[in-house]
């Protein structure tokens, strides 16, 4: 059942504050705000002065996860391992709990309307419309993270990745570089099941050609799309140095295939950034040790899953009714591969 404690770590108050509101005190004074706050809080979570409630207060509190991530991509880098931690860290602060995690896709039946016993779903990673719909048919608190996509009906919370390519491109292009190429990986869009499974452009990818477009080099585009790897990346760089029109720089779209992209590069005996000049993303701490040190835009993933507690907080708690799209500024470190 919902307790005060409840009630005051979401309204963001004192046990004494809440009991004094909720039992009406006369010689109490604070703001309307706050007394407004707590009697919404405590309108939401269904809570009864006589400790009676009608729902367990985890319908409210607890949070479901839905993942478009397989387990490897999760472990690969620290950026959606930042984000998760981000988002454990702000729900302790509120008191409030991931509860369940589902991994799509899967191959058995799912139980879409057991989502409407949370107080919001959290969504990591790129769904299909109709499994995002499915979700919203049963829980209209819906948080997406990391998906590029404009919704009407959904928050959306995600990096500034699109910006800081064309950023990146500008920085390349002020030290003369035109024959640019760019080494990427696929975006899954992810349905219910295995055979759902589909592609989408990445947003680097799509901010790329965009630029190129944009700047008339279009004659000057290469593109190279493989696994989100190293091997991936080192042996799609490979292919590109022997085409015979070789760039003069290289953007990769994670620091994990730009250590493919050094590696390829030396092995074939051109000097980074004499010859070719890198760039990438996710500013991981091993860019920084790479021979040169590589110049990379690391987001702020902490604070991306710090966003989506508050979001689903704000959904959980408020009376907002439209539709949230938040980007989370990320930093270019500049260092010796450009």
């Amino acid at each position: 059942m919902a307790s005060i404690q409840d009630i005051a770590t979401l309204a963001g108050v004192s046990k004494a504050t809440v009991s004094r509101i909720l039992n009406q005190d006369p010689n109490f004074s604070v703001s309307e705000v706050t007394r407004n706050r707590v009697w919404q809080v405590a309108n939401q979570l269904h809570y009864k002065l006589a400790n009676v409630a009608t729902r367990n207060h985890q319908d409210k509190l607890h949070l479901a996860m839905i993942t478009a991530l397989t387990a490897q991509e999760e472990l690969a880098g620290s950026y959606f391992q930042e984000i998760i931690a981000g988002m454990n860290e702000q729900a302790n602060r509120w008191g409030m709990k991931i509860a369940d995690r589902i991994r799509l896709p899967v191959t058995d039946e799912i139980d879409w309307q057991n989502l409407s016993v949370y107080g919001a779903v959290l969504v990591v990673g790129v769904l299909t419309d109709d499994v995002l719909a499915k979700i919203y048919k049963y829980n209209k608190n819906i948080v997406i993270v990391d998906d590029s996509r404009i919704f009407e009906n959904y928050d959306v919370i995600r990096n500034d990745f699109g910006r800081q390519t064309k950023h990146l491109l500008d920085l390349l292009s002020e030290k003369g570089h035109q024959r640019i190429a760019f080494v990427g990986g696929q975006t899954h869009l992810v349905g219910a099941t295995q055979s759902e499974q589909h592609n989408m452009l990445d947003v680097r990818h799509q901010a790329y050609l965009e630029w190129m477009l944009l700047h008339r080099l279009e004659n000057y585009t290469q593109t190279y799309i493989t696994e989100w790897t190293s091997e991936g990346a080192m042996q799609a760089t490979k292919k590109l140095l022997q085409e015979g029109k070789r760039p003069t720089a290289i953007m990769a779209s994670s620091d994990i295939q730009a250590i493919g992209v050094y590696r390829a590069i030396q092995e074939m005996n051109y000097k980074i950034p004499d010859d070719i000049a890198v760039v990438s993303f996710d500013g991981i701490d091993t860019s920084a040790y790479l021979y040169p040190s590589l110049t990379s835009v690391r987001p702020a993933a902490k604070e991306i899953g710090k966003e989506a507690i508050n979001l689903a907080r704000e959904k959980l708690v408020g009376d907002r009714e439209s539709a949230i799209q938040l980007t989370i500024n990320s930093k270019v470190l500049l260092r010796e591969s450009i």
